[in-house]
């Protein structure tokens, strides 16, 4: 599914690894290598970068372009040496296609700088132009694809890193010429290097090694928060369509700070669909009987009070230490047993009471269910609003996010990412 959203982080990872080889081996073979077998090189991380890229993402034709490129790079290479930038050409219209056929002006166009740095490098080899100016000229349109990149994905650090590049490129290319590819090399690793750390800011927190290695970063939050939950009051996620609370609220649990007390307050979902730690405080609101034998009480959903005895004892049972966050998804049960005027009551008691409190409270509601009046109650008192919805496009479903967060001044529009 053509998103930046939930991979992004493995995307620039997998262009680090691959450009930082290429450098590497440009470095340490400078002395054997002409300036065709370098532009080879680095077509071909360039591909493999596209290719991470394309299944990231769930883009066939990127898939597709990288391995064709780094075919074209390799048979022109070894047969047609004259040739040899035909990589990068097909890569770069790869891209644009692969950009514009999905709406996306700014992949497209990206693609096209990739597409116009091929033509120009064909263009000076049969014509014998000096190699250091094209190598310069090459460089510029480098930049101005990561500025294109950083636009789509909305991603500031991109924009510099792009405008970097190009300065780097006019300046060294006027004053010191032969220190070009190793500025180049330079400006690159520190543009990954804080890519890297604002991507991690967006997490909210350092990254788990398994969530770097499985790149399990989530739209929810590489958009949403900026810092750790247990940092904010009010929280409201509204999921439209087909979408689980049960997996939202693993994601949330994965991502809680070891400083962190949860409470779980379940609704639909029911104690039976997780499986945490018996630490964790859990309060079942339902209208289901017999269940008295389990281990987490049964809270009336028609008896807002049951609810916030249960609340009140549980906080008083944990250490100072620790910083409460409640995760409820219960009120996709509560509010068919309440007008509008008690649940805003209600709703705004609990949402008062959090902030007077200093703890953290997590609403998960499914905003197809209910009135727009109730829904608009949730998030008149919330701080960070994060709504993710499903719908149909081209004949697939796909899911976006949108994210309001008043705490760190953060709009977004509706974006995709991954359905997995």
């Amino acid at each position: 599914m053509p998103d930046h959203t939930r991979s992004e982080m493995r995307v620039w990872i997998g262009f680090a690894a691959s450009f930082s080889i290429a450098f590497l081996v440009t470095f340490l073979a400078s002395d054997k290598m002409t300036n065709s077998q370098t532009v080879v090189l680095f077509t071909i991380a360039a591909s493999i970068g596209f290719i991470n890229h394309g299944i990231s993402y769930r883009e066939r034709g990127m898939v597709v372009g990288g391995f064709l490129s780094t075919a074209a790079t390799l048979i022109s290479l070894a047969f047609v040496p004259l040739y040899f930038t035909a990589g990068w050409i097909i890569l770069g219209c790869a891209m644009a296609l692969t950009g514009f056929y999905r709406q996306s002006r700014m992949y497209g166009l990206a693609g096209v700088y990739v597409t116009l740095g091929g033509v120009m490098m064909q263009l000076s080899a049969n014509l014998s132009v000096d190699p250091l100016s094209v190598y310069m000229v090459w460089n510029v349109l480098v930049g101005l694809m990561f500025i294109a990149i950083g636009m789509e994905t909305k991603g500031p650090v991109m924009h510099l890193f792009g405008a970097s590049w190009i300065v780097v490129a006019v300046v060294s290319y006027v004053f010191y010429p032969e220190l070009m590819f190793l500025s180049m090399a330079i400006v690159f690793a520190v543009g990954m290097t804080a890519n890297s750390l604002y991507l991690y800011r967006l997490l909210g927190r350092t990254p788990r090694i398994g969530e770097i290695f499985s790149f399990a970063t989530r739209a929810l939050f590489l958009h949403g928060l900026t810092k750790p939950i247990d940092q904010y009051r009010v929280i409201a996620i509204l999921i439209k369509g087909n979408i689980g609370a049960e997996d939202i609220i693993r994601d949330l649990m994965s991502r809680l700070e070891p400083r962190s007390a949860p409470i779980l307050l379940l609704g639909p979902t029911s104690p039976t669909q997780l499986t945490f730690s018996s630490k964790v405080k859990i309060g079942w609101v339902t209208t289901v009987s017999g269940v008295s034998e389990l281990e987490y009480p049964v809270l009336s959903p028609e008896n807002p009070t049951t609810i916030s005895v249960f609340l009140n004892k549980t906080l008083k049972t944990l250490p100072k230490n620790k910083k409460p966050v409640i995760l409820g998804d219960f009120l996709d049960n509560m509010i068919p047993h309440m007008n509008e005027s008690l649940f805003y009551k209600y709703y705004s008691d609990l949402a008062s009471n959090a902030r007077i409190s200093n703890y953290t409270v997590v609403f998960v509601v499914k905003a197809d269910i209910h009135s727009e009046a109730d829904i608009n109650v949730v998030k008149r008192f919330a701080d960070v609003i994060i709504e993710n919805r499903e719908r149909e496009e081209k004949g697939r479903l796909i899911r976006e996010v949108r994210v309001t967060n008043l705490v760190d001044n953060i709009n977004t529009n509706w974006k995709k990412y991954s359905i997995s």
